[in-house]
């Protein structure tokens, strides 16, 4: 016994460095999963990881013997900055890095200090296993460790890590269900992959899917076009007569993407009163959809603006404003022109921002006010302030309306309400009280800001006579940024006592699972001068259910669409681009596979929800088919080949 153990001492005395690189790489990987989906002490992660690990330093065998060490160094930064990068993007989308999003690096020029200021220091913990490395180095270089090392058997060198990273693989192989091995090829649910399989295994599989993305899947015309007949004639079916049909049709229709509006804070109020004073307002006098969710994947904003134009779900790899604005959609816009409008839409930003100058025009777009069409005299955070946005949007409204004989329809992207939320200066006085000095504080401020912007705007349409024949339509595109320290502060502090509520207090609010989801909500209102509807819906509603509710009321039907009516529907389900779910009842998060009772936030165990899950899956797989293959191009296509009408 002790022949033995010093036989392993011996060996293990011989591979200190690549036993140190890979022991420092997995506690980075713990540390990743730890900070984000939670799921730390779980043998499939930590064994896939020790192996993908165990498979990347071989590489360093190739080398020669004495550069060695830069080899292990090299490797061992890598992978602290791999962790690194994905729990900061974590913090800000809930997801994992791909290489799919390479093309937005060039976003970083725009956002860079919103980045910046928001940099969370516990980053820099993936750099303690680099140092340590670095430190175990030098120690060893002390002791001329690397003068007297024996030159190793090569062949027996590669051939040991070799073997033991496939059978440890294999171990693992053979517990992943089909499920599994779905989700790996189709990359849709990635906290889910991390979770389960680690940050390492995730990133070979993400790299892998994307260089064979030239030889990804091309659904058959027959199986495209059964796919598109069933969505079509599923839609004309359910396509229900009700009171709202046409009631706005013909106005002009002035929409506002709403940046990092969240509902919640319209229900707050301080000394100064309410946040929102003026979007109450509007709820109160329209038809506002309080129970609201974008769709949104890593695209944020612009894959609120493809939902919200299309119903069609954005893509869950990548973002459909940079790869995928080559393909033939649907839209509200394109709708709207074929009833004699004219599209046009407005932004203070950079055009290139988000690939827009691109990808309105797939819209269909017939015009796209950007930055160079307006004068930058006031800036707050990543650009022109709305107040001046909004007014400027005006004049350039007027005129069109003035020039043109025909009903338009405006899409207006504000900009000020956005993260880091830190220029409270330029925001104006609004006192938050126990808040002062926050995050979430400043957050209400410039919430606050941008809606005394957008009552400047209704009253400055109005003035010049541009709402009397017109409907707003208000949608926020996503959440804000905010930690969920900053709700504690928000539900779980007691000002008057100066602590937090604990956990068996009845005022305790538990941030997370469905009442965390709840609180991202974001409003979604059609309103007119004329106050023609005013309702509250609080039946869930998704993105994508807002072009077939919208189109309803102005007269024009989406065959491709994938939402409801909302005014046709008693009940709903809006599913979310990496497989969540939520309805009247339930939230259930696909990452962790836990069901949340909608009143009690908390996990409920003796439901099924597996064909529940099957069926979200189906209409994700739709959704991206769509996008990816050109389905309705290729759906138009077979169409006119077999001399048939359209279904426009």
């Amino acid at each position: 016994m002790r022949l033995g153990f010093k036989r392993w001492f011996s060996k293990i005395k011989l591979n200190i460095m690549p036993i140190s690189f890979i022991a420092g790489a997995v506690i980075n990987d713990l540390i990743l999963r730890k900070m984000t989906v939670g799921n730390v002490i779980h043998w499939k992660p930590i064994l896939t990881s020790i192996a993908m690990i165990i498979l990347m330093s071989i590489l360093v065998l190739f080398l020669p013997y004495h550069r060695r060490n830069r080899g292990y160094m090299g490797l061992s930064i890598f992978c602290g900055i791999l962790n690194g990068l994905n729990y900061l993007y974590y913090g800000h989308y809930n997801s994992f890095l791909s290489f799919s999003l390479i093309t937005q690096l060039t976003h970083l020029r725009d956002v860079g200090d919103s980045i910046i200021k928001s940099l969370d220091l516990r980053v820099f913990i993936f750099a303690i296993p680099p140092v340590i490395l670095l430190m175990i180095i030098k120690k060893l270089k002390k002791i001329d460790y690397f003068i007297r090392m024996d030159t190793p058997n090569r062949r027996r060198e590669f051939m040991r890590p070799l073997v033991t990273a496939i059978a440890l693989l294999s171990v693992v192989s053979i517990t992943l269900t089909s499920t599994d091995k779905s989700r790996i090829v189709k990359q849709w649910n990635r906290p889910y992959l991390v979770e389960q399989l680690g940050i390492y295994s995730y990133t070979a599989a993400d790299f892998i899917k994307n260089v064979a993305s030239i030889n990804v899947h091309q659904v058959e015309e027959a199986e495209a076009s059964g796919m598109m007949e069933d969505l079509v004639g599923g839609n004309i079916r359910s396509r229900d007569e009700n009171e709202y049909k046409g009631i706005f049709q013909g106005r002009d229709v002035y929409i506002i993407h709403y940046e990092s509006a969240q509902t919640f804070a319209m229900d707050l109020e301080f000394a100064d009163g309410p946040v929102t004073p003026f979007l109450n307002r509007m709820a109160s006098e329209g038809l506002h959809f309080s129970n609201f969710y974008p769709q949104h994947s890593v695209g944020t904003s612009s894959d609120s603006e493809f939902t919200f134009n299309t119903s069609l779900l954005p893509i869950n790899n990548g973002t459909v404003f940079m790869t995928h604005t080559n393909r033939e959609y649907q839209t509200l816009q394109k709708l709207l022109k074929g009833e004699g409008y004219y599209s046009i839409s407005m932004h203070g930003n950079n055009g290139d921002f988000w690939n827009r100058n691109i990808m309105h025009r797939t819209l269909g777009y017939d015009r796209f006010f950007s930055k160079g069409d307006y004068m930058i005299d006031e800036e707050i955070g990543l650009g022109l302030s709305d107040a001046s946005f909004f007014r400027q949007s005006i004049d350039k409204i007027g005129r069109l309306k003035d020039e043109r004989d025909q009903p338009i329809v405006a899409t207006l992207i504000t900009l000020t309400n956005h993260h880091p939320f830190d220029e409270v200066d330029s925001y104006g006085e609004f006192n938050v009280g126990y808040l002062e000095g926050t995050d979430i504080g400043n957050y209400l401020k410039s919430y606050h800001y941008a809606d005394r912007a957008l009552e400047s705007f209704i009253k400055g349409m109005d003035n010049e006579g541009l709402l009397d024949n017109a409907i707003v339509v208000l949608y926020g595109d996503h959440h804000a940024t905010i930690a969920n320290g900053d709700y504690e502060k928000l539900y779980n502090y007691n000002e008057h006592t100066g602590s937090y509520y604990s956990k068996d207090d009845p005022q305790y609010a538990d941030i997370g699972g469905a009442f965390l989801k709840q609180l991202r909500r974001t409003p979604f209102i059609i309103w007119s001068k004329d106050q023609a509807i005013r309702k509250n819906i609080d039946t869930p509603m998704g993105m994508l259910d807002v072009l077939p509710t919208l189109g309803n009321m102005l007269g024009v039907f989406n065959p491709y669409q994938m939402g409801v009516d909302m005014m046709s529907v008693d009940t709903n389900r809006v599913i979310f681009a990496n497989g969540d779910w939520i309805n009247e009842d339930f939230y259930y998060l696909v990452a962790l596979s836990e069901l949340y009772d909608i009143d009690t936030n908390e996990i409920v165990e003796d439901v099924d929800v597996s064909i529940i899950n099957e069926s979200v899956e189906k209409r994700i797989e739709l959704s991206n088919n769509i996008i990816e293959n050109d389905l309705i191009k290729l759906f138009n296509s077979f169409l006119t080949k077999s001399d048939g009408d359209g279904p426009m």
